[in-house]
């Protein structure tokens, strides 16, 4: 018999467990299995790891302890986390919900002795997709068109701007209606996050109370980072909502990110206040330092400090007409998302909120939390062309691990406190 690649998955999602084996080789051989994808940025990635065969002449990687690789200790999704960016000129064609393919490429002193690939989805083919732009809204719209009324789900990108499609996709693929709201960055909406009117999600949640497919009972918000700061201030105004949860968020109001300053909101018009002062010099040396060393930026610092011993530019979470749920993790670089988290934990405990709240933390991870199953790799960006580079934080395995687990967090929230309609 000839080497074989086995793949068992639960599902062909994107987020679904899986089993990885190799079978049919000679008892103790040393071989290569290498990954290779390109995601729906238009990146290419790739990984490996060096095994030795056990005495059966297989290798299950759960267990298998790598040789030399990408990754250093048994984990059946290492391959996958632990890619790394390979070198590409071709065009960068975004495709946010088209399939992901990795080739499995099985190795033995360069010689291929065989490959095989997995495929895995980032939505259902059960899940109806319908764009909006309608009442100034840009969004895209995953619904269930024969399953009735359902509960429905915003889903708020960060400060990347435009439509996280994948998350809301991902989402919906679990019986959920979502939308994928944008609300800046993109066509005809403001281009800076800046004096962004919490109107527009106003008009959001009215667009879904009329939708046939929508459960205006049962709406809930899913926001991350910046956009966990508007998921926490849109529910804590707009009693529709009856479900929050943030992935880092903010329960204070931040200034804009803009080339002026100025709040990150406003409702009808008005500005609302945010958390900025000047920063002590030692923390300004520290940041123009690294810039002029070309060093990643760690704005953790910055952030903190402006939300020290403020008060008014705090979200009133006290309001919010429903359960909560706050993701973190403890080594987060951007901006203290886990002390933002427990100050929101305060303030409900001492206001009484009537429902449900937690915050997670998970202390090795960093700032990036997206849909799992994604290479972890990357803690460093660069969000203005030609600009600074921001530290995110984390680790490439910790990173990992707490996206599926926060991943199923969300799912299991969202399922325990919007499917069971209220009386």
């Amino acid at each position: 018999m000839n080497p074989s690649i086995h793949i068992t998955q639960n599902s062909s999602l994107l987020d679904t467990s899986l089993e990885l084996r190799i079978t049919y080789l000679p008892p103790c051989e040393v071989i290569t299995l290498k990954a290779e994808m390109r995601d729906n940025l238009g990146v290419n990635w790739e990984s490996f790891a060096e095994f030795r065969s056990d005495n059966n002449g297989e290798i299950n990687l759960a267990t298998a302890q790598p040789i030399t690789g990408t990754y250093s200790s048994p984990d059946v999704t290492g391959l996958f986390w632990s890619m790394i960016p390979a070198s590409d000129d071709g065009p960068k064609k975004r495709t946010p919900l088209k399939p992901l393919e990795t080739k499995l490429i099985l190795l033995k002193a360069q010689k291929v002795l065989t490959d095989t690939s997995v495929i895995r989805q980032v939505v259902s083919t059960k899940v109806d997709r319908c764009p909006i732009r309608e009442r100034g809204l840009v969004g895209t719209f995953f619904f269930h068109s024969k399953s009735g009324l359902l509960p429905t789900i915003i889903v708020l990108g960060g400060s990347e701007g435009g439509l996280p499609e994948s998350n809301a996709a991902l989402l919906a693929s679990y019986g959920f209606n979502t939308l994928a709201l944008a609300y800046f960055g993109i066509e005809d909406l403001p281009k800076e996050l800046v004096d962004i009117p919490l109107d527009y999600i106003e008009r959001a949640v009215d667009w879904l109370s009329d939708n046939l497919n929508v459960d205006s009972m049962r709406i809930g918000i899913f926001g991350t980072s910046k956009g966990g700061e508007l998921a926490l201030l849109s529910a804590s105004m707009f009693s529709s909502i009856k479900a929050v949860v943030g992935y880092v968020p903010s329960g204070v109001v931040y200034p804009g990110i803009a080339q002026t300053v100025g709040s990150s909101w406003n409702f009808k018009g008005k500005s609302l206040p945010f958390a900025y002062r000047e920063i002590p010099k030692e923390l300004a040396s520290e940041m123009n330092r690294a810039r002029q060393m070309g060093e990643p930026i760690i704005w953790r610092k910055t952030y903190q400090y402006w939300a020290e011993s403020e008060n008014q530019a705090e979200i009133a979470v006290e309001n919010i007409n429903g359960p909560i749920l706050l993701i973190s993790g403890g080594d987060d670089q951007l901006w203290p998302a886990d002390l933002l988290s427990e100050k929101i934990i305060t303030r409900l405990n001492e206001r009484n909120h009537p429902y449900d709240y937690e915050h997670i933390n998970y202390p090795k991870a960093g700032h990036s939390f997206v849909v799992p199953g994604l290479p972890t790799t990357q803690s460093v960006v660069s969000p203005f062309a030609g600009g600074m580079k921001l530290l995110l934080g984390g680790n490439p395995k910790d990173n990992s691990q707490a996206q599926f687990d926060a991943w199923e967090k969300v799912k299991v929230f969202f399922d325990k406190y919007l499917t069971t309609r209220p009386k």
